[in-house]
């Protein structure tokens, strides 16, 4: 069904370029690649490639009075997961596809789109309407980390406002690391998992399998629907913004496969051969507001957003223990407050957020009930604004683990832009954290951009 959509959206759109009143093309062709730092463990990252990315994407815009479609596509080669045979390390994938109608007053825009909700730099409180891509590290440190919804959007507009209303008939999950031979797969699932047998004074080394996710059904009760209402006047801008749909992040749940029992009158004698892992998508709704308010050559930005009763996942030990659910039903809260600032040619910008879920969390994979942290964004171009130097940096106040972003870009002419840049991951002092995870992924990068 989403297949056929997208082919009745892609013949629509063909057609709107074939009789457009003008029509512009444009792309980019760029290549990162990113290396292990020194300081990473020598059997996994150090010195070793961790990016070795080349793609181009084209982009077609074509208009015809009040309406309008537009196109784009990405191909790209994975050099570090392709193995030498013909195909392997390709994807093609396909970015936004939509047609538009935009009058004075109101405005609708039909299929593959995005948008991106809240005014958090880097952070997404109010930001659910589009999934991430966590597939590969490329797609996590890109510029666009986001996927495309499939949807229909109705618009309308007058002097001092914008209300966006969205119907998302189908479903589009996270991305996930989940093929073997992705270096990003044990971050979500370990290849085995250590199993103790107290009774026996043993612990056991057991396999772990990956099963299929368990979707909702494609079916017009099953969609997803959105709201976004701005309001814009002299002191300040407001928008209000209010989801139903699905959380894009599947729950894990954990079984044991046993063997033959060793005794065929005691089941009991039965041991423990594999986990097998699945999941489900399950539903959330979400309330938010955002502000900005200029204050002389500033700007203070807040966003708090409001999930009632929404699932969260729990621990595999209480799963498995307990033969419970894989999810257990919270309030969650979550903010953000964070100032803009550009003196003589600086681009300065931090944030403070936090998120909070209510009730008891023994039995969730999740050691905090209160976690924040903070951000740090700062730029500066140089010689006729063809140079730039920029850091960007997370610290999270809980394990105060941290990821750092310093980089330096060169506009060696109009179209051709060349870039270093390093994403460093820091552990806490005491648990890895949410960053310090991944600091065996530690890259120092090369990248270089031509666009038309």
């Amino acid at each position: 069904m989403k297949k056929n959509f997208i082919k009745i959206i892609l013949g629509l759109v063909s057609a709107a370029f074939l009789f457009a009143q003008g029509a512009e093309f444009s792309g980019d062709i760029e290549s990162l690649w990113g290396v292990g730092a020194p300081w990473t463990d020598e059997d996994i990252a150090a010195g070793k490639f961790t990016l070795g990315n080349t793609s181009f994407t084209g982009k077609l815009d074509a208009y015809y009075g009040n309406s309008s479609a537009y196109a784009d596509a990405t191909l790209s080669y994975d050099a570090v997961n392709a193995d030498g045979n013909l195909g392997n390390g390709f994807n093609l994938s396909l970015g936004e596809l939509w047609l538009d109608y935009t009058s004075s007053f109101w405005g609708i825009r039909i299929g593959r789109q995005k948008a991106a909700w809240g005014k958090a730099d880097g952070i997404d409180i109010t930001n659910v309407l589009c999934p991430q891509n966590m597939s590969s590290l490329a797609a996590m440190v890109g510029e666009n980390s986001k996927l495309p919804i499939d949807a229909i959007r109705l618009s309308l507009s007058g002097n001092s406002f914008t209300a966006d209303a969205y119907w998302i008939p189908f479903f589009t999950p996270t991305a996930l690391p989940l093929d073997e031979e992705n270096s990003l797969r044990k971050f979500l699932l370990p290849a085995s998992i250590a199993f103790p047998i107290p009774a026996m004074n043993t612990t056991l080394s057991l396999p772990v399998y990956l099963n299929q996710f368990e979707k909702s059904e494609l079916a017009i009760w099953n969609g997803e629907y959105g709201l976004k209402v701005s309001g814009y006047f002299s002191a300040f801008d407001v928008s209000l913004y209010g989801f139903y749909g699905w959380d894009d992040t599947p729950f894990l749940d954990y079984s044991i496969n046993f063997g033959a029992p060793a005794d065929p009158s005691n089941p009991a004698t039965a041991m423990p051969e594999s986990i097998n892992v699945g999941g489900k998508y399950e539903c959330m709704a979400m309330i938010g507001a955002d502000a900005a308010l200029p204050i002389g050559a500033t700007v203070l930005r807040l966003e708090s957003a409001f999930f009632p009763q929404r699932h969260f996942q729990k621990s595999a030990e209480e799963i498995i223990k307990n033969h419970s659910e894989a999810s257990e039903k919270h309030n969650q809260l979550s903010a953000l407050a964070g100032i803009d600032w550009m003196p003589s040619g600086w681009t300065i910008t931090a944030q403070y957020y936090c998120d909070a879920i209510f009730g008891e969390i023994d039995a969730l994979d999740r050691k905090d009930a209160y976690q924040h942290g903070a951000t740090l964004s700062i730029s500066k171009s140089l010689v006729n604004e063809t140079l730039e130097l920029s850091f960007a940096g997370v610290l999270g106040l809980n394990d105060f683990d941290s990821m750092l972003n310093p980089a330096v870009n060169y506009s060696l002419s109009d179209q051709i832009n060349l870039g270093l840049k390093a994403f460093i991951f820091i552990p806490g002092p005491d648990r890895d954290g949410k960053y310090g995870a991944y600091k065996d992924l530690s890259s120092l990068c090369l990248n270089a951009k031509f666009s038309f």
